[in-house]
Protein backbone atom coordinates (compact mmCIF):
# COMPACT_ATOMS: atom_id res chain seq x y z
CA UNK A 1 0.00 0.00 0.00
CA UNK A 2 1.76 3.43 -1.38
CA UNK A 3 1.34 6.49 -0.81
CA UNK A 4 -0.36 8.34 2.69
CA UNK A 5 -3.86 9.75 3.14
CA UNK A 6 -2.85 12.87 1.88
CA UNK A 7 -2.80 11.79 -1.56
CA UNK A 8 -6.33 11.14 -2.21
CA UNK A 9 -8.64 9.05 -4.35
CA UNK A 10 -6.02 6.62 -5.41
CA UNK A 11 -4.83 6.16 -1.61
CA UNK A 12 -8.03 4.99 -0.93
CA UNK A 13 -8.92 3.26 -3.34
CA UNK A 14 -5.66 1.14 -2.43
CA UNK A 15 -6.62 1.47 1.45
CA UNK A 16 -10.40 -0.12 0.51
CA UNK A 17 -8.71 -2.42 -2.08
CA UNK A 18 -5.97 -3.99 1.32
CA UNK A 19 -9.28 -4.09 3.45
CA UNK A 20 -11.51 -6.24 1.28
CA UNK A 21 -7.76 -8.54 0.75
CA UNK A 22 -7.52 -8.53 4.35
CA UNK A 23 -10.82 -10.06 4.53
CA UNK A 24 -10.31 -13.26 2.61
CA UNK A 25 -10.20 -15.88 5.39
CA UNK A 26 -8.43 -18.67 3.12
CA UNK A 27 -5.58 -16.47 2.78
CA UNK A 28 -5.84 -12.92 4.95
CA UNK A 29 -3.62 -14.93 8.14
CA UNK A 30 -0.46 -15.81 4.98
CA UNK A 31 -0.88 -11.90 4.00
CA UNK A 32 1.70 -9.39 5.44
CA UNK A 33 0.90 -5.54 4.60
CA UNK A 34 3.69 -3.84 3.20
CA UNK A 35 3.51 0.61 3.49
CA UNK A 36 5.69 3.33 2.63
CA UNK A 37 5.08 5.88 4.29
CA UNK A 38 4.99 6.70 8.43
CA UNK A 39 1.36 8.41 8.13
CA UNK A 40 -0.37 5.31 6.78
CA UNK A 41 1.16 3.19 9.50
CA UNK A 42 -0.62 5.80 12.28
CA UNK A 43 -3.55 5.61 9.76
CA UNK A 44 -3.86 1.38 9.65
CA UNK A 45 -3.00 1.43 13.53
CA UNK A 46 -6.55 2.91 14.12
CA UNK A 47 -8.02 0.59 12.05
CA UNK A 48 -5.81 -2.12 14.22
CA UNK A 49 -4.33 -3.39 11.10
CA UNK A 50 -0.43 -4.59 11.35
CA UNK A 51 1.73 -3.12 8.92
CA UNK A 52 5.56 -3.14 7.77
CA UNK A 53 7.51 -0.49 6.32
CA UNK A 54 9.42 0.03 3.98
CA UNK A 55 10.76 3.07 3.36
CA UNK A 56 11.02 5.31 0.10
CA UNK A 57 14.56 7.17 1.14
CA UNK A 58 16.24 9.94 -0.34
CA UNK A 59 18.42 8.15 -2.50
CA UNK A 60 15.15 5.97 -4.15
CA UNK A 61 15.03 8.28 -7.10
CA UNK A 62 18.55 7.96 -8.11
CA UNK A 63 18.73 4.49 -7.69
CA UNK A 64 15.75 3.63 -9.86
CA UNK A 65 17.39 5.70 -12.46
CA UNK A 66 20.52 4.09 -12.21
CA UNK A 67 18.86 0.91 -13.15
CA UNK A 68 17.38 2.15 -16.42
CA UNK A 69 20.51 2.38 -17.39
CA UNK A 70 21.45 -0.75 -19.21
CA UNK A 71 25.41 -0.33 -19.09
CA UNK A 72 24.87 0.54 -15.26
CA UNK A 73 22.21 -2.26 -14.23
CA UNK A 74 25.06 -5.11 -15.86
CA UNK A 75 27.69 -3.34 -13.66
CA UNK A 76 25.50 -3.84 -10.58
CA UNK A 77 24.59 -7.46 -11.60
CA UNK A 78 28.38 -8.23 -12.17
CA UNK A 79 29.11 -6.92 -8.59
CA UNK A 80 25.88 -8.08 -7.20
CA UNK A 81 24.63 -5.15 -6.35
CA UNK A 82 20.54 -5.01 -5.72
CA UNK A 83 17.88 -2.73 -5.42
CA UNK A 84 16.89 -2.14 -1.70
CA UNK A 85 13.61 -3.94 -2.25
CA UNK A 86 15.01 -6.57 -3.91
CA UNK A 87 16.48 -7.13 -0.29
CA UNK A 88 13.67 -6.72 1.55
CA UNK A 89 11.71 -9.08 -0.61
CA UNK A 90 14.49 -11.89 0.56
CA UNK A 91 14.67 -11.01 3.94
CA UNK A 92 11.06 -11.17 4.07
CA UNK A 93 10.84 -14.44 2.34
CA UNK A 94 7.40 -13.56 0.51
CA UNK A 95 6.49 -15.49 -2.49
CA UNK A 96 3.83 -13.32 -4.22
CA UNK A 97 3.46 -9.03 -4.08
CA UNK A 98 0.40 -7.83 -4.94
CA UNK A 99 0.85 -4.12 -6.00
CA UNK A 100 -2.51 -2.10 -5.05
CA UNK A 101 -1.71 0.70 -7.49
CA UNK A 102 0.91 0.84 -10.49
CA UNK A 103 4.15 0.65 -8.72
CA UNK A 104 7.89 1.07 -10.12
CA UNK A 105 8.49 -1.13 -7.38
CA UNK A 106 7.09 -4.01 -9.26
CA UNK A 107 10.38 -3.59 -11.11
CA UNK A 108 12.51 -5.03 -8.62
CA UNK A 109 10.41 -8.02 -8.56
CA UNK A 110 12.42 -9.71 -11.10
CA UNK A 111 12.99 -13.13 -8.34
CA UNK A 112 9.53 -13.98 -7.78
CA UNK A 113 5.78 -13.28 -8.90
CA UNK A 114 3.49 -9.99 -8.76
CA UNK A 115 0.27 -8.50 -9.13
CA UNK A 116 -0.61 -5.16 -10.07
CA UNK A 117 -3.30 -2.96 -10.73
CA UNK A 118 -3.15 -0.44 -13.59
CA UNK A 119 -5.88 2.23 -13.45
CA UNK A 120 -5.78 3.77 -17.05
CA UNK A 121 -3.29 4.34 -19.72
CA UNK A 122 -4.22 8.13 -19.87
CA UNK A 123 -0.58 9.11 -19.97
CA UNK A 124 -0.86 7.43 -23.46
CA UNK A 125 -4.41 8.91 -24.67
CA UNK A 126 -3.96 12.23 -23.56
CA UNK A 127 0.12 12.94 -23.30
CA UNK A 128 -1.02 16.55 -23.66
CA UNK A 129 -1.41 17.58 -20.14
CA UNK A 130 2.10 18.65 -18.16
CA UNK A 131 0.96 16.13 -15.54
CA UNK A 132 1.83 13.43 -18.15
CA UNK A 133 5.13 14.97 -19.44
CA UNK A 134 7.19 17.31 -16.91
CA UNK A 135 9.74 15.15 -15.34
CA UNK A 136 9.57 12.44 -18.31
CA UNK A 137 6.34 11.02 -16.51
CA UNK A 138 5.19 9.75 -19.80
CA UNK A 139 8.44 7.67 -20.54
CA UNK A 140 9.19 6.36 -17.31
CA UNK A 141 5.35 4.84 -17.06
CA UNK A 142 5.84 3.92 -20.77
CA UNK A 143 8.90 1.75 -19.35
CA UNK A 144 6.66 0.78 -16.10
CA UNK A 145 3.61 -0.85 -17.73
CA UNK A 146 5.46 -2.59 -20.65
CA UNK A 147 7.18 -4.52 -17.45
CA UNK A 148 4.06 -4.74 -15.12
CA UNK A 149 2.15 -5.98 -18.79
CA UNK A 150 4.79 -8.54 -19.66
CA UNK A 151 6.40 -9.49 -16.12
CA UNK A 152 3.10 -9.53 -13.81
CA UNK A 153 1.26 -13.18 -12.85
CA UNK A 154 -2.17 -11.09 -13.16
CA UNK A 155 -2.84 -7.68 -14.00
CA UNK A 156 -6.26 -5.88 -12.09
CA UNK A 157 -7.76 -3.08 -14.08
CA UNK A 158 -11.13 -1.69 -13.27
CA UNK A 159 -13.29 -1.64 -16.54
CA UNK A 160 -13.22 -3.85 -19.49
CA UNK A 161 -12.28 -0.92 -22.07
CA UNK A 162 -9.09 -0.80 -20.10
CA UNK A 163 -8.63 -4.11 -20.49
CA UNK A 164 -9.10 -3.46 -24.05
CA UNK A 165 -6.28 -0.97 -23.69
CA UNK A 166 -4.02 -2.96 -22.22
CA UNK A 167 -4.17 -5.50 -24.96
CA UNK A 168 -3.93 -2.76 -27.81
CA UNK A 169 -1.53 -0.52 -26.84
CA UNK A 170 0.49 -3.33 -24.96
CA UNK A 171 -0.29 -6.72 -26.70
CA UNK A 172 -1.45 -7.86 -23.41
CA UNK A 173 -2.25 -11.29 -22.54
CA UNK A 174 -5.74 -10.91 -22.21
CA UNK A 175 -5.63 -14.07 -19.89
CA UNK A 176 -3.97 -12.24 -17.21
CA UNK A 177 -5.89 -9.55 -17.12
CA UNK A 178 -8.61 -9.58 -14.32
CA UNK A 179 -11.63 -7.10 -14.33
CA UNK A 180 -12.35 -5.58 -10.85
CA UNK A 181 -14.72 -2.50 -10.54
CA UNK A 182 -13.49 0.52 -8.38
CA UNK A 183 -14.93 -0.32 -5.00
CA UNK A 184 -15.02 3.35 -3.13
CA UNK A 185 -14.00 3.80 0.50
CA UNK A 186 -16.17 6.70 1.29
CA UNK A 187 -19.40 4.47 1.76
CA UNK A 188 -17.34 2.70 4.06
CA UNK A 189 -16.53 5.16 6.30
CA UNK A 190 -19.81 6.95 6.25
CA UNK A 191 -21.87 3.95 7.28
CA UNK A 192 -18.96 3.01 10.36
CA UNK A 193 -19.19 7.05 11.23
CA UNK A 194 -22.79 6.68 11.22
CA UNK A 195 -22.99 4.49 13.92
CA UNK A 196 -20.56 7.25 15.78
CA UNK A 197 -23.21 9.48 15.23
CA UNK A 198 -21.10 11.90 13.26
CA UNK A 199 -22.23 15.66 12.81
CA UNK A 200 -21.93 15.77 8.78
CA UNK A 201 -24.15 18.91 9.49
CA UNK A 202 -22.45 20.68 11.59
CA UNK A 203 -19.13 20.07 9.47
CA UNK A 204 -20.92 21.11 6.51
CA UNK A 205 -21.85 24.49 8.58
CA UNK A 206 -18.46 25.21 8.76
CA UNK A 207 -17.89 25.85 5.51
CA UNK A 208 -20.53 28.46 5.58
CA UNK A 209 -21.54 28.06 2.54
CA UNK A 210 -24.97 29.86 0.89
CA UNK A 211 -28.06 27.81 1.88
CA UNK A 212 -30.28 29.34 -0.88
CA UNK A 213 -28.27 28.01 -3.72
CA UNK A 214 -27.92 25.11 -5.18
CA UNK A 215 -24.31 23.43 -4.36
CA UNK A 216 -22.66 21.76 -7.45
CA UNK A 217 -19.51 19.44 -6.03
CA UNK A 218 -16.55 18.59 -7.89
CA UNK A 219 -14.03 16.18 -5.70
CA UNK A 220 -11.03 16.61 -7.37
CA UNK A 221 -7.06 16.80 -7.43
CA UNK A 222 -6.04 20.02 -9.34
CA UNK A 223 -4.38 18.41 -12.62
CA UNK A 224 -5.09 20.22 -15.51
CA UNK A 225 -6.46 17.21 -17.13
CA UNK A 226 -9.62 17.21 -14.18
CA UNK A 227 -10.66 20.56 -16.50
CA UNK A 228 -11.76 22.80 -13.86
CA UNK A 229 -11.66 25.59 -16.49
CA UNK A 230 -14.45 23.65 -17.91
CA UNK A 231 -16.43 24.30 -15.28
CA UNK A 232 -15.36 28.19 -14.60
CA UNK A 233 -16.62 28.83 -17.96
CA UNK A 234 -19.71 27.64 -17.20
CA UNK A 235 -20.19 29.56 -14.31
CA UNK A 236 -19.49 32.61 -16.43
CA UNK A 237 -22.23 32.03 -18.85
CA UNK A 238 -24.59 31.52 -15.69
CA UNK A 239 -23.56 34.57 -14.81
CA UNK A 240 -23.47 36.63 -17.59
CA UNK A 241 -27.45 35.12 -17.69
CA UNK A 242 -28.01 36.35 -14.11
CA UNK A 243 -28.62 32.99 -13.23
CA UNK A 244 -27.36 33.11 -9.17
CA UNK A 245 -29.24 29.51 -8.32
CA UNK A 246 -25.66 27.56 -8.45
CA UNK A 247 -22.52 27.41 -5.97
CA UNK A 248 -19.63 25.18 -6.73
CA UNK A 249 -17.44 23.40 -4.62
CA UNK A 250 -13.64 22.75 -5.95
CA UNK A 251 -11.38 20.42 -3.35
CA UNK A 252 -8.56 18.30 -4.04
CA UNK A 253 -4.99 18.45 -3.58
CA UNK A 254 -2.58 20.60 -5.80
CA UNK A 255 -1.25 18.96 -8.58
CA UNK A 256 0.43 21.86 -9.83
CA UNK A 257 -3.29 23.51 -11.57
CA UNK A 258 -4.37 25.00 -7.94
CA UNK A 259 -3.14 28.65 -8.53
CA UNK A 260 -3.99 28.37 -12.57
CA UNK A 261 -7.72 27.99 -10.95
CA UNK A 262 -7.53 30.22 -8.73
CA UNK A 263 -6.34 32.73 -10.71
CA UNK A 264 -8.86 32.44 -12.90
CA UNK A 265 -11.86 32.80 -10.51
CA UNK A 266 -9.81 35.95 -9.13
CA UNK A 267 -9.78 37.58 -12.82
CA UNK A 268 -13.69 36.99 -13.55
CA UNK A 269 -14.81 37.43 -10.33
CA UNK A 270 -16.63 34.69 -9.42
CA UNK A 271 -15.59 34.35 -5.95
CA UNK A 272 -19.87 34.36 -5.33
CA UNK A 273 -20.45 31.23 -7.57
CA UNK A 274 -17.18 29.05 -6.93
CA UNK A 275 -15.11 28.49 -3.98
CA UNK A 276 -11.83 26.61 -3.74
CA UNK A 277 -11.51 24.03 -0.50
CA UNK A 278 -8.35 22.67 -1.64
CA UNK A 279 -7.73 19.31 0.39
CA UNK A 280 -10.14 18.49 2.60
CA UNK A 281 -10.17 14.94 4.94
CA UNK A 282 -12.59 12.55 4.43
CA UNK A 283 -15.85 13.51 6.50
CA UNK A 284 -15.83 17.33 5.21
CA UNK A 285 -15.80 15.08 1.51
CA UNK A 286 -18.90 13.19 2.97
CA UNK A 287 -20.73 15.99 4.39
CA UNK A 288 -20.31 17.43 1.05
CA UNK A 289 -21.48 14.81 -0.85
CA UNK A 290 -24.68 14.37 1.96
CA UNK A 291 -25.18 18.39 1.41
CA UNK A 292 -25.12 19.06 -2.67
CA UNK A 293 -27.37 19.23 -5.34
CA UNK A 294 -25.24 17.66 -7.67
CA UNK A 295 -21.53 15.97 -8.30
CA UNK A 296 -19.90 17.10 -11.91
CA UNK A 297 -16.89 15.43 -13.38
CA UNK A 298 -15.65 17.55 -16.93
CA UNK A 299 -12.52 15.03 -17.00
CA UNK A 300 -10.56 14.51 -19.59
CA UNK A 301 -9.30 10.89 -18.15
CA UNK A 302 -11.12 7.91 -17.50
CA UNK A 303 -12.71 6.04 -18.08
CA UNK A 304 -14.05 5.65 -14.75
CA UNK A 305 -13.43 7.71 -12.18
CA UNK A 306 -14.10 7.07 -8.28
CA UNK A 307 -16.75 10.17 -7.97
CA UNK A 308 -19.05 8.20 -10.04
CA UNK A 309 -19.11 5.65 -7.69
CA UNK A 310 -19.54 8.03 -4.59
CA UNK A 311 -22.09 9.80 -6.32
CA UNK A 312 -24.01 6.85 -6.56
CA UNK A 313 -24.20 5.67 -3.31
CA UNK A 314 -25.12 9.07 -2.11
CA UNK A 315 -27.65 9.37 -4.35
CA UNK A 316 -26.79 12.40 -6.21
CA UNK A 317 -27.10 12.87 -9.59
CA UNK A 318 -23.44 13.34 -11.77
CA UNK A 319 -22.36 15.34 -14.65
CA UNK A 320 -20.02 13.75 -16.59
CA UNK A 321 -17.38 13.85 -20.12
CA UNK A 322 -19.92 12.32 -22.77
CA UNK A 323 -18.08 9.55 -24.80
CA UNK A 324 -15.13 8.90 -22.52
CA UNK A 325 -17.21 5.43 -21.32
CA UNK A 326 -17.67 3.25 -24.12
CA UNK A 327 -20.36 0.99 -21.58
CA UNK A 328 -24.13 1.81 -22.51
CA UNK A 329 -25.27 0.29 -19.77
CA UNK A 330 -22.83 2.95 -17.38
CA UNK A 331 -23.64 5.77 -19.80
CA UNK A 332 -27.65 5.37 -18.46
CA UNK A 333 -26.72 5.99 -15.27
CA UNK A 334 -24.97 9.35 -15.95
CA UNK A 335 -25.97 12.85 -17.33
CA UNK A 336 -23.27 13.37 -20.26
CA UNK A 337 -22.10 16.52 -20.85
CA UNK A 338 -20.10 17.80 -23.64
CA UNK A 339 -16.97 19.38 -22.06
CA UNK A 340 -16.13 21.33 -25.54
CA UNK A 341 -19.34 23.18 -24.81
CA UNK A 342 -20.48 24.92 -21.65
CA UNK A 343 -23.75 26.01 -22.40
CA UNK A 344 -24.74 22.10 -22.87
CA UNK A 345 -23.83 22.01 -19.25
CA UNK A 346 -25.38 24.96 -17.82
CA UNK A 347 -28.39 23.83 -20.07
CA UNK A 348 -28.50 20.35 -18.19
CA UNK A 349 -28.53 22.13 -14.75
CA UNK A 350 -31.89 22.48 -14.95
CA UNK A 351 -32.59 18.98 -14.04
CA UNK A 352 -31.66 20.27 -10.31
CA UNK A 353 -35.25 21.56 -10.23
CA UNK A 354 -36.89 18.32 -11.05
CA UNK A 355 -37.42 16.62 -7.71
CA UNK A 356 -39.24 13.45 -9.82
CA UNK A 357 -36.35 13.05 -12.35
CA UNK A 358 -33.77 13.25 -10.10
CA UNK A 359 -35.32 11.15 -7.13
CA UNK A 360 -36.21 8.31 -10.24
CA UNK A 361 -32.31 8.29 -11.39
CA UNK A 362 -30.78 8.17 -8.16
CA UNK A 363 -32.82 5.78 -6.76
CA UNK A 364 -31.51 3.74 -10.20
CA UNK A 365 -28.01 5.13 -9.30
CA UNK A 366 -28.29 3.58 -6.22
CA UNK A 367 -29.32 -0.51 -6.93
CA UNK A 368 -26.65 -0.07 -9.80
CA UNK A 369 -23.96 0.38 -7.20
CA UNK A 370 -24.89 -1.88 -5.36
CA UNK A 371 -24.52 -4.93 -8.43
CA UNK A 372 -21.18 -3.47 -9.29
CA UNK A 373 -19.38 -2.10 -6.25
CA UNK A 374 -20.63 -5.55 -4.68
CA UNK A 375 -17.03 -6.34 -2.57
CA UNK A 376 -18.22 -10.42 -2.43
CA UNK A 377 -17.45 -10.15 -6.14
CA UNK A 378 -14.37 -8.51 -5.18
CA UNK A 379 -12.89 -11.42 -2.93
CA UNK A 380 -14.10 -13.97 -5.14
CA UNK A 381 -11.81 -12.33 -8.08
CA UNK A 382 -8.65 -12.36 -5.63
CA UNK A 383 -9.39 -15.54 -4.26
CA UNK A 384 -9.18 -17.15 -7.38
CA UNK A 385 -6.19 -15.33 -8.00
CA UNK A 386 -4.66 -16.54 -5.43
CA UNK A 387 -5.77 -20.01 -5.77
CA UNK A 388 -4.52 -20.02 -8.82
CA UNK A 389 -1.09 -18.82 -7.82
CA UNK A 390 -1.18 -21.15 -4.79
CA UNK A 391 -1.51 -24.13 -7.16
CA UNK A 392 1.45 -22.91 -9.62
CA UNK A 393 3.71 -22.58 -6.90
CA UNK A 394 3.53 -25.65 -5.24
CA UNK A 395 5.15 -27.17 -8.35
CA UNK A 396 8.30 -25.82 -6.56
CA UNK A 397 7.66 -24.96 -3.28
Amino acid sequence: LEGSPKMGGGFFQSLKSLLLLLDIEKYNSKMEVIITDNQTTKYLEKKKINSKLYRLNIFFRYFSQLFEVDLIRDLFNKFKITYPFTNFIRKNNYDLIIFLGPSVLSKYCAEISFVSNIWDVNHKKNSQFPEHNLNHNFENKEKLYNYIVHKAFRIIVAHQSNKKDLINFYKADDSKIIIQNFIPMLPTLHEENLKKKVEYKNLYDNFNLPKNKKIIFYPAQFWAHKNHKYLIDSVNILKMKKNYKFFFIFCGGNKGNYKYVNDLIAKENLEDFVENLQFLNDDQVISLYLNSEAVVMPTFCGPTNLPIYEAFYFKKIIFYTKDLIKDEKLNEHLINIDITNPDDFCEKLKICFDENKKNEITKKNYEYFKEVCDEEKFKANYTKLLDDFSYIIKRWK
